[in-house]
């Protein structure tokens, strides 16, 4: 799922942990803008649970549904929370027990959108599994019904119809079928557990949605398990309000894998309507690699485009982002967090930057760099406690570095810059120690070694801080001689 492109690159985007409270987001051509007529990038996670614990019969949720568990999603810079949604259980159709179904899902999930959006995240609702006339709605299917998705959508959009930091993904991943079957309906001949069924298309969907005067972006997924875009410009639906975006979902196994079909199919139409990548992930099988995810991010930010990650739950296996709710991350969460931290916060790229000049003993370039991240005001994406720690490793280093090439009047400056400013952070501390060190040995390497002792005790949240945002130094590597 891909998200919204611009049709020129200097434009400021919104994209941020903290942001004022959320206003409302629209489409205006190939956009998507906030509340204040900003550009705004969604960039987030999907939620799964709510689409299997209800059809099971043993609960809502896979996972906590309340605030602190919202906080840590946006402690990761997640602006967007993609929920996927069960029909049957909505509407407590084909047998679900009330206890997890009708009213109580309904509410339930009404509760969980809203918490998002109270606390600045744009919810996506999901039709992610639903099923026709008797059949259980216990995986994903083709097409949505017509025996109850204009039901369906005519119940959530009427639910959500006040609340403008909503979107509506219509359908999760259609396949199987033609394009004019997509936008129109037509016959599905059925599978194993079916016999022939009518599926509805995306108009009627879109029709219905409107009908009830809900006026928030609706987002259509394309074919092949919403990979293909090829024809979604020319079979787009009607929308009175041209609220419409294409979302497009990408994974290793898909067809649409690589830049250059990005660049073919993704790229052109995201210059017409918005493009939300709804959802990216990781090989399911070993070794579970995120390589190509991490390449689709980056190709992503730089056509200024949305994306969500798949998913933020704990079952194990590659495509899980957690080990916990409590924001231990797997392998893949650690690096699509550090990834997020880098687009909310831009210092943290020239920071990375120069810890790679000053361990190939660049430390001229590595100055520079450390220079320029100390004296580039932070983003707004930056807590107070991710800029001290910016902040301090950067003029730290700087100090060190200064000091391996025989600068002192200028490291002696440094220092007392860093001091005034912050005399009492653990790395201007640190910095000021180190100093006196370097006084009595006139070596750089030897007050290092001094100093070993106290980063352990003294630095120690400073490099969880920095960890934590992928910036990964160990306790021996802080004050080093390059």
């Amino acid at each position: 799922m891909l998200t919204s492109l611009m049709n020129t690159c200097n434009v400021p985007y919104a994209v941020a942990s903290g942001p004022p409270a959320l206003r409302g987001i629209t489409v205006s051509g190939n956009q998507l803008l906030n509340g204040d007529g900003q550009p705004v990038r969604l960039i987030g996670v999907n939620r799964s649970g709510t689409e299997y614990a209800c059809i099971r019969g043993w609960g809502t949720f896979d996972g906590p549904a309340d605030t602190p568990s919202i906080e840590v999603i946006r402690s990761w810079h997640a602006n967007v929370v993609r929920v996927g949604v069960n029909e049957d259980c909505w509407l407590r159709t084909n047998g679900v027990p009330a206890s997890y179904g009708g009213a109580n899902y309904q509410q339930s999930v009404i509760d969980y959108i809203n918490s998002l959006t109270t606390n600045d995240i744009y919810a996506i609702v999901d039709l992610h599994w639903s099923a026709p006339g008797a059949t259980v709605a216990t995986s994903l299917r083709p097409m949505p019904d017509a025996d109850h998705a204009v039901d369906f959508w005519r119940s959530v959009a009427t639910a959500f119809a006040d609340n403008p930091n909503v979107l509506f993904d219509v359908f999760n991943e259609p396949y199987g079928i033609s394009w004019d079957c997509w936008r129109d309906g037509c016959v599905y001949p059925g599978g194993p557990d079916t016999g022939p069924w009518q599926t509805v298309g995306m108009q009627s969907l879109v029709n219905s949605i409107r009908a009830t005067g809900a006026t928030q972006p609706i987002m259509l997924g394309g074919l092949a398990f919403a990979n293909d875009l090829s024809e979604w410009r020319s079979h787009q639906p009607d929308d009175p309000l041209d609220q419409l975006v294409a979302s497009v979902h990408v994974y290793p196994f898909n067809a649409c894998n690589e830049s250059a079909c990005w660049d073919d199919e993704i790229a052109p139409l995201a210059t017409r309507v918005p493009v939300v990548i709804g959802e990216v992930g990781t090989d399911w099988t070993p070794p579970y690699s995120d390589a190509m995810a991490l390449e689709l991010m980056r190709w992503a930010d730089d056509h200024h485009l949305s994306y969500l990650a798949w998913t933020w739950n704990t079952w194990g296996g590659g495509d899980a982002l957690l080990t916990n709710y409590a924001g231990e991350s797997t392998i893949w969460g650690a690096d699509f967090k550090a990834h997020l931290a880098r687009v909310a916060v831009p210092r943290l790229g020239s920071l990375g930057d120069a810890n790679v000049a000053y361990a190939q003993h660049d430390v001229r370039k590595a100055l520079e760099l450390y220079e320029q991240v100390a004296k580039t005001p932070p983003s707004d994406g930056e807590s107070p406690t991710i800029s001290a720690a910016i902040d301090g490793l950067a003029r730290f280093r700087r100090l060190v570095g200064l000091t391996t090439i025989g600068d002192e009047e200028q490291a002696r400056r440094e220092l007392a810059s860093l001091v005034a400013d912050e005399s009492d952070a653990p790395l201007s501390r640190l910095a000021a120690q180190f100093w006196d060190q370097y006084g009595m040995t006139a070596s750089a390497r030897a007050a290092c070694a001094q100093l070993a002792p106290q980063v352990d005790t003294q630095a120690a949240g400073v490099l969880k801080t920095l960890s934590s945002l992928g910036i990964k130094l160990q306790h021996d590597e802080l004050c080093v001689v390059a």
